[in-house]
């Protein structure tokens, strides 16, 4: 198989894709050659020699498609790529879609996101198969839709051998946006703190979209207005290669998500042996095997009250039973999310029929 792979951006330093290089790398220990063609790139360092990279580049929307088509159609053509995955981007698979007929080159889409759009219902017409990681990863109807699981690095999140030391800490990771709902987690804090629990809250990411900014705005403002300058810390572009380090530091991780889909940073939290208490929708079916222990992980979203008990009662188990209640969690990601297994899985798939 020689794999054209399509996607937003290819450098490990990216705060939101960095996880995208090890894909790559999976993915060319697996078939004779990568060519990765994005919209950016920067740090590339290590990646296999049956790896190369096309940037299109950011700028000038006439040129860049322009630039995109053409490289899609000399690798489909005379170089020879005979597969296509698009990662996340349904627009992606929709460009890729003629060259792909016309080479005879089967054509895959990866999604995980609770939105659907026309562009997506455009791109399940022209694709092979959608794969995703969980039920409510792709919520469309469609035969096309394979459930593979997340591909967690268990290697890069590892923590298992690190116990946190000093002022217990809380750690939220992801875009800071309202769909991750950072006021509901910095309002139970308020409540612990308030309750003489010496507490702290670690926040790691930025604002993304147009509209972000203000959002982050109003999580400035609600942190001041309580009082917690002291006791809920911003970090806004933490590098894939440095999130680990804050893994580390916590006690316990907080995912207040309400995208509905099973959100990677919570399995991270998990592959790093730290217990994640989270509202998403898709949670209760990842613990389901802990039984009542994996229950008490839970949330309704938006209710903050919850949210403080059940930070409390982890609080106030001793850090030996948390260490092992995270170790329990590591394990359902070695089982069900792994990378390796899941690059394999979706070669395997791609590679069906031939």
């Amino acid at each position: 198989m020689r794999l054209l792979f399509l996607t937003q951006t290819l450098d490990r330093q990216d705060a939101v894709l960095g996880f995208v290089p090890r894909w790559v790398e999976e993915f060319a220990s697996r078939v004779e050659a990568v060519r990765v063609v994005a919209l950016s790139a920067g740090d590339l360092q290590g990646l296999p020699p049956n790896v190369d990279v096309r940037v299109v580049g950011r700028k000038g929307i006439v040129m860049r498609a322009l630039r995109y088509r053409s490289y899609l159609r000399k690798a489909l053509g005379k170089e020879g790529f005979d597969t296509v995955l698009a990662h996340m981007i349904p627009r992606y698979a929709l460009f890729a879609a003629s060259p792909a007929r016309r080479a005879g080159a089967p054509l895959f889409l990866w999604y995980t996101h609770g939105a659907v759009d026309g562009r997506l219902l455009r791109a399940e017409r022209v694709v092979d198969r959608i794969f995703t990681a969980s039920e409510e990863s792709l919520r469309l109807s469609t035969p096309k839709k394979l459930v593979t699981g997340h591909g967690i690095d268990l290697e890069h999140f590892d923590s298992r051998g690190v116990r946190p030391l000093g002022t217990p800490r809380l750690l939220s990771v992801g875009r800071l946006s309202a769909a991750k709902d950072p006021l509901t987690v910095i309002e139970a804090v308020g409540k612990l703190i308030a309750q003489g629990r010496d507490v702290a809250l670690d926040i790691v990411g930025a604002g993304l979209a147009s509209g972000d900014a203000a959002y982050e705005a109003r999580v400035r403002e609600r942190i001041a207005q309580g009082g917690l300058a002291q006791r809920v810390l911003l970090h806004p572009g933490v590098s894939y290669l440095r999130i680990p380090e804050h893994y580390r530091r916590a006690s316990v991780c907080v995912n207040a998500s309400s995208t509905g889909s099973v959100d990677k940073v919570i399995l991270e939290a998990m592959a790093s042996a730290r217990p994640v208490v989270s509202c998403n929708d898709a949670f209760p079916r990842v613990v389901a095997s802990l039984g009542e222990a994996g229950r008490a992980l839970c949330f309704a979203p938006g209710d903050a009250d919850g949210l403080a008990t059940q930070l409390g009662r982890l609080l106030d188990q001793a850090q030996e039973r948390r260490f092992e209640l995270g170790l329990a969690l590591r394990e359902i990601v070695a089982r069900d999310h792994e990378l390796g297994a899941l690059i394999q899985r979706l070669v395997s798939h791609m590679g069906a029929g031939r």
